[in-house]
């Protein structure tokens, strides 16, 4: 299952990039074009706009609640997602695939504590941002399990 989130779902995309599921986001895009992408792309598109909600052409699913956590759990409960779940395998800013990298390789990219302090990393395939275990880690790790 592949989606497409509207401009209102920004931070619904990026938790659900965390999970390792494919959203594609752009707060750029129009509703046109979203229409399009999904249909084309045959991606499902979230949206907090009750318009698309008729629209035969698209699989949509009309998000209802403002927040980002509330919105996450709605979303794995009306598609049955819980059991595909794949943390930390995709790019929360770009959508990316996650790829484990050597420090060697990236240790002139490093900031000095990091550097210091970490050794495991994985770098995005389209942006080339990297991630380590770091204090975010423990939150988000912490997220995910709230959702079993």
């Amino acid at each position: 299952m592949i989606f497409i989130a509207d401009v209102h779902l920004g931070k619904l995309a990026k938790r659900m990039r965390m999970l390792g599921f494919d959203v594609l986001y752009d707060n750029s895009f129009t509703n046109k074009q979203l229409a399009q992408i999904a249909k084309s792309e045959n991606r499902i598109l979230l949206s907090r706009n009750s318009a698309f909600e008729n629209n035969k052409a698209l699989q949509s699913f009309i998000v209802h609640s403002e927040d980002p956590a509330t919105q996450l759990r709605e979303v794995l409960m009306h598609f049955s997602l819980k059991e595909q779940i794949h943390p930390f395998t995709k790019c929360i800013v770009c959508n990316g695939k996650l790829n484990i990298v050597t420090k060697d390789v990236i240790v002139d990219q490093l900031q000095p504590n990091t550097r210091q302090y970490f050794n495991e990393f994985w770098q995005c395939s389209n942006c080339n941002r990297i991630y380590w275990k770091g204090s975010h880690y423990e939150r988000m790790k912490k997220m995910i399990e709230s959702l079993h």
